[in-house]
């Protein structure tokens, strides 16, 4: 098993033919809540969470936003509660969907596979497909159009996020060390391509590796609308606190592509488990924020970036660095086996036959793309973007992503039925199932939701369910009570007993 993760995306929408202003914020909210899931509860425990906490010990006074976030229509949306505004939805699968920052997103539970993962995540497309189109059964003027991408193309970016637990002892500066190259450079293995430059740092590139890559300004830091860093500094574990770090990587682009949503999880989460061992991977940049850019705007993968030694390094070199640090210490188990497998494939078709690596990752699947029906070059701005906005595209009659698919040009991990299982299946041995056990079981006693947290009400008492452990002896004795209980009275009574009755 690679390092648990989960993924949070957050998606676009494209409104077409809308006689009104938009309000993005209220259109959000209706396609979460056009979510017909049964079984799920709505509400969220906002009480433990503190965004302002960061990693280095500290506490920001404020957080940055993007002034381009204040600008929509709030016509609709400002006449809204918080609770309908936000729309919070908690899913039998354990995922949360909710709107966040006027985009609608969905967040997995904690996966102990890649391939779980992947399911997990692309189950969340699926269900965004299926809200829009019961969004758009209501709307009388124009569609709304759900698009799993990074950028509007006007100036403003919406993120996915992957979370990671590590544990707090791993000193804070070695984390970064070890971590901010790799992140940097990642993008040319899982970048999902973009047309153009935006940003506040101007640029000119016909065609990029990554669509976050414009919008990153400093190194290390909490923000993460405004300001953004590479490597990000929020403290919020979901978990216990005193053992457990979240990594909370904002650093990653939205894939379509299977492959590279595994191997973005699969190499982090390799690398991660190498500095907690005490590995060290001799990868420095001096300039990472203006390296993730070089690279990112040239799909030649010439770009270089210095480091701190002097020495020019292309963003090919960098993750060369850290595989053969991998490769040497060798890989246990079919999943790691498989990523440094891919990895280094990857890697060889991108320094030679990179055109063969488009049945895998997204950036080069655009590319090619372009390049058949004339060249990114030969085609006008304006067809470029609507090639590149048809790949994100989550409804499947017009995602162009989904035209690889079905045309044998882009490869799959996981089957069809495996996806609609996690549409309704948590993710296994996770705390996740025991939300969902509980949803099922037990829906009309949930008072309120959290990721490490349940609170139920019997007979007019409150109890809370404490799952600060993700995966272990915690989660699988709660996995065993709610699904052996014959009533909520029984589990209560069980939990209470700190299991002296077995």
């Amino acid at each position: 098993m690679i390092r648990p993760v989960g993924i949070e995306t957050e998606y676009g929408l494209n409104c077409e033919g809308f006689r009104e202003e938009i309000d993005f914020g209220y259109e959000a909210s209706m396609v979460v809540r056009a979510a017909r899931v049964e079984g799920a509860f709505r509400g969220w425990d906002y009480s433990r969470e503190d965004p302002y906490l960061d990693l280095r010990g500290t506490r920001a006074e404020r957080l940055e936003r993007d002034p381009k976030d204040l600008r929509d229509s709030t016509a609709k949306s400002s006449k809204m509660s918080a609770a309908e505004l936000l729309a919070n939805t908690v899913l039998p699968n354990g995922a949360r969907y909710y709107n966040d920052h006027n985009h609608p997103e969905y967040c997995t539970e904690t996966c102990t596979s890649l391939k779980e993962l992947v399911a997990q995540d692309k189950a969340g497309e699926r269900l965004l497909w299926r809200c829009q189109q019961t969004r758009n059964e209501s709307v009388r003027d124009g569609r709304v159009l759900v698009v799993k991408n990074n950028t509007d193309y006007h100036g403003r970016s919406y993120g996915t996020h992957e979370n990671y637990l590590v544990p707090r002892e791993l000193p804070f500066q070695r984390l970064v060390d070890g971590l901010l190259p790799f992140l940097t450079a990642r993008q040319v293995l899982v970048g999902a391509g973009k047309v153009g430059c935006e940003g506040p740092v101007a640029g000119e590139a016909l065609f990029q590796l990554s669509q976050r890559a414009d919008f990153f300004e400093e190194k290390v830091g909490i923000n993460t609308t405004a300001r953004r860093p590479i490597f990000n500094t929020r403290d919020e574990p979901h978990a216990a606190k005193a053992d457990w770090r979240r990594l909370h990587v904002i650093a990653g682009d939205a894939n379509r592509s299977e492959y590279a949503t595994a191997l973005k999880a699969g190499m982090t989460g390799m690398v991660l488990d190498a500095l907690v061992e005490g590995v060290d991977f001799d990868a420095d940049l001096r300039d990472p924020v203006r390296a993730v850019k070089d690279y990112s705007r040239d799909p030649g993968l010439r770009a270089t970036a210095e480091t701190k030694s002097g020495k020019d390094v292309t963003a090919l070199d960098v993750m060369e660095g850290y595989l053969e640090v991998l490769e040497s210490r060798g890989a246990e188990g079919e999943e790691r086996s498989w990523v440094l497998r891919q990895w280094r494939e990857l890697l060889d078709l991108l320094r030679g036959n990179r055109a063969g690596a488009g049945d895998r990752l997204d950036w080069m699947a655009k590319w090619n793309l372009m390049e058949e029906l004339g060249g990114v070059g030969g085609l006008d701005e304006a067809t470029r973007r609507k090639l590149d906005l048809a790949y994100h595209l989550v409804d499947p009659e017009l995602s162009l992503y989904e035209s690889l698919v079905e045309s044998g040009k882009m490869r799959r991990l996981v089957s069809d039925a495996a996806i609609e299982a996690a549409a309704g299946d948590p993710p296994s041995g996770t705390r996740g199932a025991v939300r969902g056990l509980i949803l099922r079981r037990f829906g009309k006693h949930v008072t309120n939701m959290e990721w490490d947290s349940v609170t139920l009400t019997l007979d007019g008492r409150r109890f809370e369910v404490n799952m600060e452990e993700v995966l272990g002896d915690l989660v699988d004795r709660l996995e065993r009570i709610f699904t052996e209980a014959p009533d909520m009275a029984a589990a209560i009574a069980d939990i209470k007993s700190g299991g002296k009755d077995r």
